[in-house]
């Protein structure tokens, strides 16, 4: 004997699976990367932090220089650092590519106004935030809200030097 399943049990059922989908998608991405949770994104934590070692930068005349010998942060392919100080007028984001290139953003997201990190892996860069705007090395849209590009910034690199032209 066959039992006929009410029309209210078929809408709990579907709606318990399509929950279960929605909640193992969203366990698969936190998976994918787990150093970044829910709670980071509505607070805008960034994952790229600050040098860890101390007098790695300079600024003068629009032009910021780093101690390549200084930031190991960026030894690796996707390796990134964020320089900030009171003497400059907005933080920087600066990253090897997975190309092998340096390049410089200006860390503001220009929807969400959060900062930028990048994604190992994908030659890509994203907002921290939970709207996840993602951007080329260029620094063009790719994906999200964000409708303008990040300001990007010439970089040279010269006898362990790298400098940033910020104007």
């Amino acid at each position: 004997m066959t039992k006929k399943l009410s029309r209210r049990s078929f809408l709990i059922a579907t709606g318990a699976v399509g929950g279960a989908l929605l909640l193992g998608g969203y366990v698969a991405a936190e998976l994918a990367e787990p150093e970044r949770a829910v709670s980071d994104r509505i607070l805008g934590k960034p994952l790229t932090g600050l040098p860890r070692i101390e007098g790695t930068w300079t600024y003068q005349d629009n032009a910021l220089t780093l101690d390549m010998s200084k930031l190991p942060e960026l030894n690796e392919l996707g390796g990134a650092v964020r320089i900030e100080g009171d003497v400059l007028a907005e933080p920087i984001l600066v990253l090897q590519g997975e190309d092998t290139n340096y390049y410089a953003f200006k860390n503001v997201c220009p929807h969400a106004g959060r900062k930028i990190d990048p994604k190992k892996g994908t030659m890509t860069l994203e907002c921290c935030s939970l709207s996840s705007s993602t951007f080329d090395y260029e620094g063009n849209v790719l994906s999200g809200p964000a409708t303008e590009p990040l300001q990007r910034y010439a970089v040279s690199l010269s006898q362990n030097q790298l400098t940033i032209v910020l104007g």
